[in-house]
């Protein structure tokens, strides 16, 4: 194609878009509105998934977890190995953790429940049981009768319709565990927590050394010693670290305790795929018929070009031409709104059962949804307009 060719087709394209303002903006509304629709959806369901990673990484597992050897109950010298584990360069906190079970009374309710025994003050550094007490205050090393209980267990914190058996308690009241080897105890209810994730706050929580109150004399022993990192993705090095350290307990990365968790975002995910697939779709379509549409009205110039010796390769790519910027301009406009959304999202978040959510959108979600819209807004555009060049020019003029 000649460059006075080329020079046609721009002039064409330029004509037509600035004559016909209104199908223009309607087209550009279109493409930003589909968008939007694609890449908000997906980045609220991105967010919702990070945050359940998060509580997760929060409540139960750290970024790295220290676990007893197979066919092992518990990690040994626990004491001296978060000590040494605190001393690794960049280490954010490892605390120690012992897990047992109890059924808890209070009055006449009777629930069976797990009870994790930790260190108040190294937990602060590997969760936010201390930062999520809703009632009451959080556990300090000096208690050895109290115990703070997770709002899944109090009546007072249900849902509406949730008939799930839990105790009519507060602040203040006194809650009876009694353990698998006989012992019992009563503890008074110190606060009560919510991290607003319900495989957390289904916890009663108490100290360390009550472990050794009830099982035993042995207080150098742990079932579990969560690491907390600066942030994620700096797990292999930092397992390296563990290691050189001489420890052959297992060292477990995050994403290898996410269980049911993995299982629920990995639903998530799909159902982003299908809704995003469908958008994409829906999209096409209506960007196929809008242009459908306004290349069939300007048959007659169309027709009229042809008739005065304009190509017919000329005609299709100025008619491409608009396609393409019907869709970057479209494009564009749907950028800057995500944008301006996410910046608002992060100073007032979406408010959900599980917490506060900050819709997340990956670089590669943006290039990915952005080059397929204006792919997809120029193949709609040039099926209609190739039909309309390949027309007679009597039929195109006259509407034969």
């Amino acid at each position: 194609m000649e460059s006075n060719d080329l020079k046609v087709m721009f002039f064409l394209a330029y004509k037509n878009l600035t004559k016909s303002k209104v199908t223009f903006m309607v087209i550009v509304a279109v493409m930003a509105m589909s968008f939007l629709s694609i890449t908000f959806f997906a980045s609220i369901i991105d967010g919702l998934g990070y945050e359940f990673e998060e509580g997760m990484i929060r409540g139960q597992t750290g970024h790295l977890m220290i676990e007893p050897q197979e066919n092992e109950l518990f990690i040994s010298d626990s004491a001296d190995l978060v000590k040494d584990v605190r001393r690794i360069l960049g280490v954010v906190g490892a605390a120690r953790r012992l897990d047992a079970s109890a059924v808890a009374r209070y009055k006449n309710i009777e629930i069976g429940n797990p009870v994790l025994f930790i260190e108040p003050e190294n937990e602060k550094d590997v969760s936010d049981y201390w930062n999520s007490v809703i009632a009451g205050e959080y556990l300090s090393e000096k208690d050895t009768d109290e115990l703070i209980i997770g709002a899944n267990l109090v009546e007072s914190y249900a849902q509406e319709g949730d008939t799930q058996k839990r105790f009519d308690v507060d602040v203040g009241d006194r809650i009876t565990l009694g353990f698998s080897n006989g012992f019992t105890k009563e503890y008074r209810v110190k606060g009560i927590y919510k991290t607003g994730s319900r495989l957390v706050d289904d916890k009663i929580i108490v100290n360390f050394d009550q472990y050794q109150l009830i099982f035993g004399p042995d207080d150098d022993i742990a079932s579990s010693i969560l690491i907390a990192l600066p942030q994620r993705g700096m797990e292999d090095s930092y397992k390296e670290q563990i290691i050189d350290l001489g420890v052959s307990e297992q060292i477990n990365e995050w994403q290898t305790k996410m269980g049911a968790v993995n299982q629920f975002v990995g639903s998530l995910q799909i159902t982003n795929q299908i809704t995003g697939t469908i958008g994409l779709l829906t999209a096409f379509a209506t960007i196929y018929i809008i242009i459908f549409i306004n290349v069939t009205n300007k048959r007659k110039q169309i027709g009229i070009l042809k008739a005065v010796g304009i190509k017919k390769q000329i005609i299709l790519g100025s008619y491409v031409l608009q396609s393409l910027a019907y869709g970057v301009t479209g494009v564009v406009i749907g950028n800057i709104v995500m944008k301006l959304l996410l910046v608002l999202l992060s100073m007032r978040p979406l408010n959900m059962p599980i917490g506060p959510v900050i819709p997340i959108l990956t670089t590669e979600r943006l290039m990915t949804t952005s080059a397929t819209l204006i792919l997809a807004s120029v193949v709609a555009g040039f099926f209609p307009s190739r039909k309309a060049a390949d027309e007679n020019i009597l039929d195109a003029i006259f509407g034969g």
